[in-house]
């Protein structure tokens, strides 16, 4: 770029007076007068012709967009698109192609095509575009409309006035809520919110929500570090004070291959030699082609049902509480299961 005096400020002057160029037609002398004129009214020193023809040399070798016009006697100095800018230029075609795919990506994710905006984004085309890639997607989930709403409030900080049931009951409820946080887990949405009359956190599936409206009420921010909040968890369901325990369990060598590419949790770790020889000897396995693992999380729902999920490759030894809950869990369907009987 120029290094003489006031370059910064010609090449922009120079780049407003070529994108006039759709209602205005400037020649070379013109242009001198019209960038010392603002230069000038700027206070900085006016330039001659000579520099004025270097600036506009740079910004052709720059980005090649200027074009000569003869028209009459004169010649127009202008930009090849009249309309474009140097200060405002346009992605090329390769960025705007991935610019595109991942509107689609974003528009894909479960809820989110809500906002009416995305679709503006893509370029229109009569082809169906293929995806790159697929999300995981409940279009049967009930209140995904609510997405963007929710969105604006939390981004937006705004306080909520919400209306809804408790999952197991049609019971309306309402409740004032300062929401902080939107999570997607097992292909549901839950909003996570500090309750302004109990002042602890709580969370909703987005099917519990009947109603939801802007509050009056100023917003209250928590100060929860929520890129931390779910690290000794597993899915959304976290009480008070709820503190992390560990867990050990066997594996059969069949779920350890599973395991392996996707651990249960973060903590996950397996139990070296010395610690699985006794815990070998404290409890009869059935097989003994597996290994024992422990993680350090919170017991909670989720947590119970992922362990009992893999038909027996999983077996909880401890906490023994847990290991009971689990077994009972799987008793009450083996029950289930037993009075089952064909209709003839």
């Amino acid at each position: 770029m120029p290094t003489n005096k006031n370059a910064f400020l010609r090449i922009k002057i120079l780049d407003g007076l070529l994108s006039e160029s759709v209602v205005r037609h400037y020649t070379m002398s013109q242009m001198v007068e019209l960038c010392n004129k603002k230069l000038k009214n700027s206070g900085n020193e006016v330039v001659g012709r000579r520099c004025i023809e270097k600036d506009l040399e740079f910004i052709q070798e720059e980005f090649g967009i200027i074009k000569r016009t003869r028209s009459g006697k004169n010649t127009i100095i202008h930009y090849a698109n009249r309309s474009d800018s140097i200060f405002n230029q346009g992605i090329s075609t390769s960025e705007r192609k991935l610019l595109q795919a991942v509107i689609r990506t974003i528009g894909q994710m479960d809820g989110l095509e809500n906002f009416s905006f995305l679709g503006q984004l893509e370029e229109p085309t009569e082809m169906p575009k293929q995806p790159s890639i697929v999300f995981e997607k409940n279009e049967f989930l009930s209140r995904r409309d609510l997405l963007p709403k929710l969105i604006n409030f939390i981004e937006n900080k705004k306080t909520i006035e919400m209306e809804y049931h408790p999952i197991h009951s049609k019971k309306k409820n309402k409740i004032e809520l300062y929401p902080q946080l939107l999570r997607q887990y097992n292909a549901r949405w839950f909003l996570f919110g500090l309750a302004m009359d109990k002042k602890k956190i709580l969370t909703f599936s987005l099917e519990q929500l009947d109603d939801v409206k802007e509050s009056s009420k100023n917003f209250e921010p928590c100060n929860i570090d929520w890129n931390e909040y779910f690290d000794d968890m597993i899915g959304v369901s976290k009480k008070d004070n709820e503190k992390p325990q560990e867990i050990i369990f066997w594996a059969s060598k069949k779920e350890c291959a599973y395991l392996d590419g996707k651990p249960i949790h973060a903590s996950q770790k397996m139990l070296r030699k010395k610690n699985a020889d006794e815990i070998r000897q404290k409890y009869h396995i059935p097989e003994d082609d597996g290994n024992f693992f422990s993680i350090n999380c919170i017991i909670n729902f989720e947590l119970k049902r992922e362990m009992a999920s893999k038909f027996g490759e999983r077996l909880v030894l401890e906490p023994e509480s847990l290991r009971n809950e689990i077994f009972d869990d799987v008793k009450k369907m083996m029950d289930r299961y037993g009075k089952i009987k064909t209709l003839h």
